[in-house]
């Protein structure tokens, strides 16, 4: 869709809103994002999976938000009771920072290093503590994700499997079976997760050295909490997220599940490519396959 409708829609709902100044970025996977006058964020479903996404994390941050100390997006402007595309969306107040993509983060000097190990920490011990018998949103059992990635396999070997050298098949077997094989790996006490807690969805003040806000809950559920740890693994390496070990209870028995889900982000975004005909994504999906 192109940006006008998307204007106009906000414009329909809530006309003192005035557009002087507008940035678009339509290249996320689930959402079109539009930023107005440096100080509104819109976010509007691409799909229709995401549109019902939007509607539950409309209340998952409502709920969240006397949780968690660093800012997250607090909805302003809504319109989420709707089915249709282009006219769900909801508007928060822009958070300062930047995505945390910078290798610099990394090379900083040891005080940096440890103020967003700690910062990193907080954020998820505030998340994963939060009582869930009243939260909004699915929840995803031991059971349940059992059953999901034995179904995500078998989509894999259908969909990309045809893509890949026979060598890069046994290796993605290999990394599957040895999860799934293993009773353990789903004993998993399901707290509050963030679901997509990448790089690109942590804000980061890189003036003052410090985690500056969380965007981004669309993927938010009652599940395992080391999902929320992948992200990190697969950004900075096992070295980094061990480094929260003394900051996060038990987060050195969610290792193997932290490898796992880590393992598998280029296939789900190979996938994504593959059912939405994204041939951008399928293509870097698969790069280390083929």
């Amino acid at each position: 869709m192109s940006l006008e409708p998307y204007l106009k829609c906000i414009q329909s709902f809530y006309p003192d809103l005035k557009a002087l100044f507008v940035e678009w970025n339509h290249t996320g996977q689930n959402n079109d994002i539009l930023t107005l006058n440096n100080e509104w964020v819109f976010r509007f479903p691409k799909h229709d999976k995401a549109l019902h996404s939007l509607q539950t994390e409309c209340e998952q941050l409502v709920f969240l938000q006397p949780h968690i100390s660093l800012p997250i997006p607090e909805p302003h402007f809504v319109n989420t009771d709707t089915d249709l595309l282009g006219q769900a969306f909801f508007g928060y107040q822009k958070i300062a920072g930047a995505p945390l993509y910078s290798e610099a983060v990394l090379e900083s000097d040891s005080f940096e290093k440890q103020r967003l190990v700690t910062d990193l920490a907080t954020f998820l011990n505030e998340l994963h503590s939060i009582p869930t018998v009243d939260a909004p949103g699915k929840k995803v059992s031991g059971k349940q994700a059992f059953q999901y990635w034995m179904q995500l396999f078998s989509t894999i070997k259908e969909k990309l499997f045809p893509y890949m050298k026979l060598e890069k098949r046994f290796e993605v077997t290999g990394h599957f079976e040895a999860f799934l094989g293993d009773p353990s790996q789903f004993e998993f006490e399901p707290v509050l997760i963030n679901g997509d807690f990448g790089v690109s969805n942590i804000l980061y003040d890189y003036h003052f050295k410090r985690l500056s806000g969380i965007i981004d809950f669309g993927s938010c559920h009652i599940g395992d909490p080391a999902i929320d740890f992948a992200g990190l693994y697969k950004h900075f390496g096992e070295v980094f997220v061990k480094t929260m070990i003394p900051y996060y209870k038990d987060l050195e028995q969610f290792l193997p599940r932290i490898r796992f889900y880590a393992g598998t982000f280029a296939l789900q975004e190979a996938l994504y490519g593959h059912q939405f005909e994204d041939k951008e994504a399928l293509e870097n999906g698969l790069k280390e396959y083929v």
